[in-house]
């Protein structure tokens, strides 16, 4: 079985030496790759003194582009798991082995990490990001069908049926949400569990309150679309 480690980074220099320095100690048998999301902090330069698998966008177009690029990497790679691990040291590797399990078990084709779930070790102070947390979590669940604690985790992990089909699908700019949705309404099953997250090491969220007003207005036009739309991947073949 084949992990890959996938890496969207977008002025991570202060955080990924650390972040993949843990990978290497707490998950050895996984490969890396970094998708620099065209930094200008210094964080294509010190790919290669890494030592890691890296492609560099030539223009910066979000997070959820450099994933894609990544998942087409994996696709062609012939990678059996893609986990999303993030570039600010947020997701412990420590967590890689619980987040893949329902994948392992074909219980589920995809697994999101919620810090809501239980999980101890995460606190987001209460406020207008937490309360947009909320709903954008509740619309989802209404929408999916599954219910969701914390739809804007970016810690993921994609088996094969995901791969084939986010590798040309999954959505840009900031996307899970969107992401949520477009598996369910895929046809794929999305497993979420509770999982330990840390604080970034360095840095700012990019989950600014105006980047989460327009998640919720993404998810909104999303429910709107996505029954509409007819996606030919993913639920068909094994």
């Amino acid at each position: 079985m084949k992990v890959l480690a996938l890496i969207p980074a977008r002025n991570e220099a202060d955080s990924l030496p650390a972040v993949i320095a843990a990978l290497r100690q707490e998950q050895p048998e996984l490969d890396i790759l970094v998708v620099d999301d065209a930094s200008t902090d210094g964080t294509g330069a010190m790919l290669s003194a890494l030592g890691v698998e890296h492609l560099r966008l030539c223009e910066h177009l979000g997070v959820g582009s450099a994933i894609r690029a990544g998942l087409r990497y994996a696709q062609r790679k012939r990678f059996d798991i893609v986990v999303r691990v993030d570039g600010d040291g947020q997701h412990p590797a420590g967590e890689i082995g619980s987040l893949i399990e329902p994948i392992l078990a074909n219980t589920a084709d995809a697994a999101v990490g919620s810090r809501f779930g239980g999980a101890a070790g995460y606190r987001t102070p209460p406020g207008i990001r937490r309360a947009g947390q909320r709903v954008v979590s509740a619309w989802v669940s209404a929408a999916s069908g599954v219910r969701v604690t914390d739809a804007t985790s970016g810690f993921w992990a994609f088996g094969a049926r995901a791969i084939r089909l986010l590798a040309d699908e999954h959505p840009p700019g900031y996307p899970e949400p969107e992401l949520l949705l477009l598996l369910a309404r895929s046809g794929l099953t999305v497993a979420e569990l509770p999982i330990r997250m840390n604080h970034r090491l360095a840095g700012q969220t990019t989950l600014t309150v105006g980047r989460l007003g327009l998640a919720c207005a993404i998810t909104a036009l999303a429910l709107l679309v996505m029954p509409l739309r007819q996606t030919t991947k993913g639920a068909g073949g094994g």
